[in-house]
């Protein structure tokens, strides 16, 4: 009796021992949860009231305030990325973001630009200036929706064309031609041999800028249509198609005169030259224009007001530092560049609390 008296009560010890873990998991999960919801009701508690505002702030200090277009282009520049340290990285994952970094383009947002220096009139009038003295080269890059505008420095564009793949050759006609365009934002298909506008076109410093037809070019900007065929004017009818409403013709067909062939003119014409473009602008967008600033926003739309003090949004964003989620995400982007490009977007503004220093609100819903 005895010895199955210790049996059972070595079979309980085991039994125990087994169940410890769990118990020291559930332990761990209530800690995570209790410390989750602390911290939820110290931003709410902090947030229950909105800040005070004492006017907008602007976005650099005063002892910064930079002086011309060309230096505030490259402030923005240099602050866009945070070093990459030399411990803390995999060899592989280092190179991968250093290589990520060199093949986005050295562009910058007329917007950003405008935030920076907090004089839009006076700048706009500096950089037609410096188009025209060939400092500066205005591109037009592919986005969602239609086409946008960026700066560049004519060096650093010209830089970009002798590095590229393309031939010595093909490098310093592009160029040539460049410096004596410097505000053109295409090239006649007769400026070049075809070989080399080939070469350019597979390198990405050129693009096809043929007009499609008014059936392919439903979702473009209404500025560059060629006839008054739209997305909404085809969602009436059931078939939801082009030809539903008179195709090509619809125009013509609808009372209104020459559409159609207005259209076929338009299409030959933009059939005879190429576009100036840059090669790697969708990174550059991606992170100018997409999940970075997305995120400044889906933060602020977190909170009560759709404000917050800015230290408290930078340090989410910053959070982890080089483990962080966002330093991964954003390849180590800066939160001084991201603000800035939001402001220069119109997402958020920012304006002085005259107790937590900056705040940063939200704009437009």
């Amino acid at each position: 009796m005895r010895q199955s008296l210790r049996s059972i009560l070595g079979r309980s010890n085991r039994v125990k021992k087994r169940t410890r873990p769990a118990q020291r998991r559930r332990n761990a999960t209530s800690t995570s949860r209790g410390k989750a919801e602390r911290a939820a009701e110290e931003d709410e508690a902090f947030f229950q009231d909105k800040l005070s505002d004492v006017g907008i702030s602007p976005l650099l200090e005063e002892e910064l305030t930079l002086r011309d277009v060309v230096q505030a282009m490259r402030y923005i520049r240099s602050r866009m990325f945070t070093p990459v340290p030399a411990t803390g990285l995999k060899s592989t994952r280092a190179a991968e973001v250093l290589n990520y970094r060199l093949s986005t383009p050295p562009m910058v947002t007329l917007g950003h630009l405008e935030a920076v220096l907090s004089a839009p009139t006076r700048t706009e009038r500096e950089v037609v200036e410096l188009m025209g003295r060939g400092v500066v080269r205005k591109v037009r890059v592919e986005r969602r929706g239609g086409m946008g505008e960026g700066l560049m420095e004519s060096s650093d564009f010209e830089d970009m064309v002798r590095k590229s793949d393309v031939s010595d050759e093909t490098a310093d006609r592009f160029v040539e031609f460049l410096r004596a365009q410097p505000t053109s934002q295409t090239l006649s298909k007769g400026e070049l041999a075809n070989a080399q506008a080939d070469e350019l076109v597979r390198a990405g410093f050129l693009t096809s800028s043929g007009q499609a037809t008014p059936g392919n070019r439903l979702d473009v900007r209404p500025e560059d249509r060629t006839t008054l065929t739209s997305i909404q004017h085809v969602s009436r009818f059931a078939s939801g198609t082009v030809s539903a409403v008179g195709g090509a013709n619809a125009v013509r067909l609808a009372g209104g005169g020459g559409g159609s062939y207005a259209s076929a003119s338009s299409a030959s014409s933009a059939s005879s030259f190429f576009r100036i473009s840059v090669p790697g602008h969708g990174r550059y967008l991606k992170l100018a224009e997409g999940a970075a600033v997305a995120w400044l926003r889906d933060a602020l739309g977190r909170t009560r007001w759709g404000e917050g003090p800015e230290s408290w949004v930078r340090e989410r964003f910053e959070g982890g530092g080089l483990r962080g989620a966002r330093w991964r995400q954003f390849w180590g982007v800066e939160w001084e560049w991201v603000l800035g490009q939001a402001v220069g977007l119109g997402v958020v503004e920012v304006f002085d609390t005259g107790s937590v220093g900056r705040g940063v609100r939200a704009l437009g819903g």
